[in-house]
């Protein structure tokens, strides 16, 4: 029978520029697939009643994307349909409550982090199939530029978005019992002190240290609605490298939203050209030495800026989680394949990077460890990888994964 999988793209390019990297690479597998694009949608409705006239294998999509579409009222599409639907979060699954609450009985639901997976695993046991799958890099072939010929020295990529926490929170009165906004307010203290935290490990043991013990479902509902702390705490360790750095003599190309709130936007040690497209941001990543990563709080998995960063031929440097420390362990200087930090010594950073910058001749420290990157990255980082897993995991399985 042949493979015919449905993609979801249309909202965020940020999400559609590993939708297309999906779809290209199962079209080079066999696949046949069809693209429904939101932006798009009586369009795609159109080709999508086409298209399922012949068994379907799966739906993918990324953040809920067409998760919990219905046709007709009350049903969702895929348990009309009988098709298997993919789920790939790129965020914490705290985030996106109501989409899982409504999951689909045909889900697959995967994250980029093994605390998300065990967090859907905890609190959403009707979803049938969780799993982890980690970020990955883009593939543009083997970079032509060398570190010695690039421009910019350090680059990062990616936005502040402690200004969309107020957007989040609850309505605090609404908890009688506690007090819900004095229990956010340690949480997050809590995460500035212990960054190896999850943030819904804190949470939970703060409200355990206020004598509050709710069930698990109440549990689920609180940590979603306390989960702004997540953003704030994501915010000022992003805020305080990027500072760190520019402020002991390391020049920074930032791209990304909120940056312009900073007081100290306009040091002399930093370019700050805003938000940039996906895309846009690969190219310039083709022109920088270093590329540099923190995780959006992610604990136990991945980023793909440092993937990215890897592929592009840049030497890449990203703050520390339990994944990146297996994948990656504490190697000999000229075995690493890029330079792991700890967010408890961000004072330290600034004079790693320059003994990076200042060795960056062809057989230098910086070209060997980026040189490694891009091979390792390669064998194991692509979308290409994460499409043969995927069909290796879950599209292959008959009968289908979610029975």
């Amino acid at each position: 029978m042949n493979k015919r999988l449905i993609i979801f793209v249309g909202v965020y390019d940020t999400l559609d520029i590993f939708a297309y990297e999906l779809q290209r690479e199962f079209e080079n597998m066999g696949y046949e697939t069809m693209l429904f694009d939101s932006s798009k949608m009586q369009q795609s409705l159109q080709q999508l009643a086409l298209f399922v006239q012949q068994p379907v294998t799966a739906a993918i999509t990324f953040n809920n994307l067409g998760y919990n579409m219905e046709l007709t009222p009350g049903k969702n599409i895929w348990e009309e349909l009988g098709v298997a639907c993919i789920n790939i979060l790129m965020d914490h699954p705290f985030c996106y409550k109501p989409a899982l609450d409504a999951s689909p009985s045909t889900a697959a639901v995967l994250c980029t982090d093994r605390n998300h997976m065990r967090y859907v695993q905890r609190f959403y046991p009707q979803i049938p199939v969780t799993g982890y799958l980690p970020h990955a890099g883009i593939d543009r072939g083997r970079p032509e530029k060398k570190i010695s010929d690039r421009k910019i020295d350090v680059l990062y990529a990616g936005g502040l978005s402690r200004k969309f926490a107020v957007n989040v929170m609850p309505d605090f009165t609404k908890y009688t019992q506690f007090d819900a906004k004095k229990v956010a307010d340690e949480a997050y203290e809590m995460l500035l002190a212990y960054p190896y935290k999850t943030t819904e490990q804190a949470i939970e043991e703060v409200l355990a240290a206020e004598g509050v013990l709710p069930g698990e479902k109440q549990l689920c509902a609180i940590i979603a609605d306390l989960h702004y702390i997540d953003l704030l705490a994501a915010s000022y360790y992003r805020e305080k490298v990027i500072r760190t750095l520019v402020e002991k003599g390391v020049y920074v190309h930032l791209y990304g939203y909120g940056w312009d709130t900073c007081s100290w936007i306009g040091h002399p040690n930093l370019c700050y050209g805003g938000r940039v497209s996906a895309e846009e941001i690969i190219g310039y990543m083709q022109n920088a030495k270093i590329v540099l990563s923190t995780m959006t709080w992610f604990k136990d998995g991945t980023h793909d800026r440092v993937f990215n960063g890897m592929l592009a031929g840049a030497g890449a440097v990203t703050d520390t989680s339990v994944y990146m420390r297996e994948e990656f362990p504490q190697q000999p200087e000229d075995e690493a394949k890029l330079l792991l930090f700890e967010l408890e010594e961000i004072a330290s950073l600034p004079e790693k990077l320059k003994g990076l910058l200042d060795d960056t001749g062809n057989n230098g420290r910086l070209q060997q460890m980026a040189d490694r990157g891009f091979d390792y990255a390669m064998g194991h980082h692509t979308w290409k990888n994460r499409a043969e897993e995927l069909d290796q995991d879950l599209l292959s399985v008959d009968p289908l994964f979610y029975v």
